[in-house]
């Protein structure tokens, strides 16, 4: 691991300290459950991938069978500027898909910085999107293999993944790598082909919920517009985003943030966004992401996406709302918190009613 300046290593020993609380602590902070089973598959690098992995108490196939159900697929990625951030804040949001849309929800435990640099974390994104639809790949097998070895120790019954219905959902950061995911980039965009690892003759829409996406990385927290009302945020969220401003360039060094797998809003739309996905961005009012959020949606409409794309926004909250504890939240943003899950429940749950219907 490389030695990193003492006030690097500081402030990245500051924000890794919520990753110590044991996970026994999701049975306050997501009591509902399920709760999940943590594993890890193969990398195409030297390193194992931690999954957190929430499977449904009681799941049936689309035909309502209990016997080795064929279960959608939702992957999902936490915020925190590709340097701070955890799967555990992603319990209740994954837990509450889980349960309500009978799937598959798997939080990916991706690399950070300054430890990591980028692309790191979009190549371990890609790597599990490959675990889930590739049996060529070795996270194919261990990622089944290990979920039936979980459910089989617990006396449940075995799944099985449907690999035709997947969902991606990210979170600030995590919408950055949510957006790649379905995002191809030929030349001259870039010298050599990076492709979608989704194939282009996939059978399902793919729906991809971008919470607050941060998808244009080219400046830095303090370096955006200042919208009404930020300041009204919690001390710890404007705290975090000035802890971002120093450890950001650790990861995504200034000079690659035009890379257009770093800032995927910069991307070609018309050909580049996979033609079977459909993405809903919902969006705070006092954030300034939600800017670089709707001038990607203008551009995607101009490309001819219209149908593909649609705006929720929230008024009165700011970035991050969604993914505080419920403590943190007045009766309003609370209010607001469980609209937009809600609503992203019934996006995913609308695309993968339509294709067991077609499945039929």
């Amino acid at each position: 691991m490389p030695s990193q300046p003492w006030a690097v290593t500081w402030r990245k020993a500051l924000v890794s300290a919520p990753r110590l609380v044991p996970n026994a602590v999701l049975r306050f902070t997501s009591p509902e459950g399920p709760q999940p089973v943590v594993i890890e598959i193969p990398s195409r690098g030297q390193h194992m991938i931690p999954l957190y992995v929430f499977i449904p108490p009681s799941p049936t196939s689309r035909q309502g069978h209990a016997s080795s159900p064929d279960l959608p697929v939702l992957l999902d990625f936490h915020g925190g500027g590709f340097v701070l951030g955890s799967c555990q804040e992603q319990a209740p949001f994954c837990s509450k898909l889980c349960r309500e849309l009978n799937c598959v929800a798997i939080s990916v435990d991706y690399r950070l910085g300054p430890y990591a640099q980028f692309p790191a974390a979009l190549e371990d994104g890609e790597d599990v999107l490959d675990a889930v639809l590739k049996p060529s790949v070795p996270g194919y097998a261990v990622l089944r293999d290990r979920i039936n070895a979980f459910l089989t120790k617990k006396s449940r019954p075995q799944i099985k993944l449907d690999a035709t219905r997947i969902a991606l959902a990210g979170f600030s950061s995590g919408g950055n790598l949510a957006l790649n995911l379905v995002t191809s980039i030929d030349p001259p965009q870039l010298p050599e082909p990076w492709p979608c690892r989704i194939p282009q003759d996939f059978p399902n829409d793919i729906p991809v919920l971008l919470y607050y996406a941060a998808i244009d990385l080219r400046k830095l927290p303090s370096e955006r517009e200042i919208i009404a009302g930020f300041h009204d945020a919690p001390k710890s969220l404007i705290a975090s985003l000035e802890l971002e401003q120093h450890l950001m360039p650790t990861y995504l060094p200034r000079e690659q943030t035009t890379h257009l797998r770093a800032s995927p809003a910069l991307a070609d739309v018309a050909g580049g966004l996979h033609r079977k996905a459909k993405c809903l961005l919902l969006l705070a009012e006092k954030d300034s992401l939600s800017i670089q959020n709707e001038v990607w949606v203008k551009r995607a409409i101009e490309a001819g996406r219209k149908e593909d794309v649609s705006i929720q926004k929230f008024m009165g909250v700011v970035h991050g709302w969604t993914q505080f504890p419920d403590q943190w939240l007045d009766s309003s943003a609370l209010s607001t918190k469980y609209e937009a899950h809600n609503k992203a429940v019934e996006f995913v749950q609308g695309h993968w009613a339509a294709a067991s219907e077609d499945g039929l």
